[in-house]
């Protein structure tokens, strides 16, 4: 194979980072933007408001759905109860800790084989290429 630019390689490993990054949270019957909730669930309840108010900034990968759709999903599903305050019902701890575990897995197939300073050094070349192309962190 002919040795391709590095535009290719990020592109490609984008790409294959999505596929496998999506079939996981398919694998378990979630969005994106539901284990966003999970995970800021997950560290303990939030006030309806705040919970609420973080949603509205969030996008969702669902066409036509807001996140507060995904969290009403949530909690028809029985994984989140609602009131003053939501927070993770005993199924909901278990999909969580299932998820994440499944995404610790992706992340370690991803790094498998790298260095603690190949992986220190990786991303500081991106972070340096983000910014050379324009992006801070209050763009993020």
């Amino acid at each position: 194979m002919a040795e391709q630019p590095l535009a290719f390689w990020l592109a490609l490993v984008d790409r294959l980072v999505e596929e496998r990054f999506s079939a996981a949270l398919e694998e378990h019957g979630v969005t994106r933007t539901q284990w966003r909730i999970l995970g800021v669930l997950g560290s303990g309840p939030a006030s309806a408001a705040g919970l609420e108010g973080m949603l509205a900034e969030v996008p969702t990968d669902e066409p036509g759905s807001t996140a507060t759709d995904e969290l009403s999903e949530l909690v028809e599903s029985g994984w989140v109860t609602a009131g003053e305050s939501y927070t993770l019902t005993e199924r909901g701890a278990a999909a969580h800790d299932r998820i994440d575990d499944g995404i610790d897995a992706l992340r370690a197939t991803l790094t498998s084989g790298l260095s603690e300073q190949e992986q220190a050094a990786t991303a500081s070349a991106l972070e340096r290429m983000a910014r050379n192309l324009g992006w801070t962190e209050q763009s993020a």
